[in-house]
């Protein structure tokens, strides 16, 4: 396993970010930025594939909330398989997996984790560290030759604790991971017809920002900055992948910070899974005038009065 890590993840990572510390003018910061710019760029298909699954998942909740309250009163364990079966046989019909609404999460959980120790890796704090460094650099890699690294960027030591920053950077920092950590998750967030589910996501959507900026202080400020521009790049990347799948009102909402009101139509949220299958996701936007059958009744009476 250790081996399979160091193989796949560690050296890999620690050569690109020693690639791009050579290629930006031995910048290790500009260096981080631009591989979190890369990582997220190679991770939108698989945004446009977790986007398609949660669209997926809102237009079958309707159905999931039936066979729920079909099974509600029913405790016993034949009817709880049932249900199950029902649910799982559901997902296989409608083309939908919930787990795969977390892709990008669990891609992201390694490549934080390598991350982290791949900082301590390319600028290490001892000369057994430096000496080490050398079994993850690969022979062809030119920064063989500028080894020790300038870890600074900004007057800030990326390798150190955000905390031990300086009071304007150890206050900065954490708000900003906290402000573009909200920013991403608000933009990725889709409404949910269960009440407890939706909730749920309210309660995720302000816990979380509190807590990275929170674990910031003790992250180095060389990963404070990879989340950061994660952040940043998830946020914009978001956007692009919900206007080419046609999901209207997202960013509008996201700068209202609001949501649609109880009263308003479900079928706005409620999308053809054929067409989630096939990339073309298109939720109709209600206007004042109220819904598309609203409007083709009324223009129906006026043309019989006419």
């Amino acid at each position: 396993m250790g081996f399979l890590w160091n193989e796949i993840i560690m050296k890999p990572m620690v050569n690109i970010l020693t690639i791009f510390y050579s290629i930006f003018s031995d910048n290790f910061g500009l260096s981080i930025i631009f591989f979190t710019i890369l990582i997220r760029i190679l991770m939108i298909p698989i945004s446009f594939r977790q986007v398609k699954q949660m669209l997926g998942m809102q237009s079958i909740q309707p159905k999931l909330k039936k066979i729920q309250e079909k099974y509600k009163d029913k405790k016993d364990r034949d009817s709880r398989q049932k249900m199950s079966q029902e649910t799982m046989a559901l997902y296989k019909q409608s083309g939908v997996n919930p787990v795969g609404c977390l892709g990008p999460m669990i891609i992201q959980l390694p490549i934080w984790i390598g991350l982290y120790r791949a900082i301590f890796k390319v600028v290490p704090a001892t000369p057994e560290g430096f000496a080490n460094l050398s079994f993850y650099l690969y022979s062809w890699n030119p920064v063989i030759n500028k080894v020790p690294l300038d870890s600074k960027f900004l007057n800030i030591d990326l390798v150190n604790p955000v905390q031990q920053a300086g009071t304007v950077f150890a206050i900065l920092l954490p708000i900003v991971v906290a402000f573009t950590t909200f920013a991403q998750q608000k933009v990725s967030m889709f409404k949910s017809s269960d009440p407890r589910q939706e909730q749920t996501n309210r309660m995720m959507l302000w816990m979380m920002p509190v807590m990275f900026g929170f674990f910031t202080l003790s992250f180095p400020a060389g990963l404070a900055t990879y989340i950061i521009f994660s952040n940043i790049a998830g946020f914009f990347i978001q956007i692009y992948v919900l206007k080419k799948l046609k999901v209207k009102n997202t960013l509008k909402e996201f700068l209202t910070l609001s949501s649609p009101e109880k009263g308003d139509n479900d079928s706005d949220n409620v999308i053809n899974n054929e067409e989630v299958t096939n990339g073309i996701t298109t939720i109709p936007r209600q206007d004042s005038g109220g819904s598309n059958k609203n409007r083709s009744r009324r223009s129906k009476r006026k043309s019989r009065r006419g």
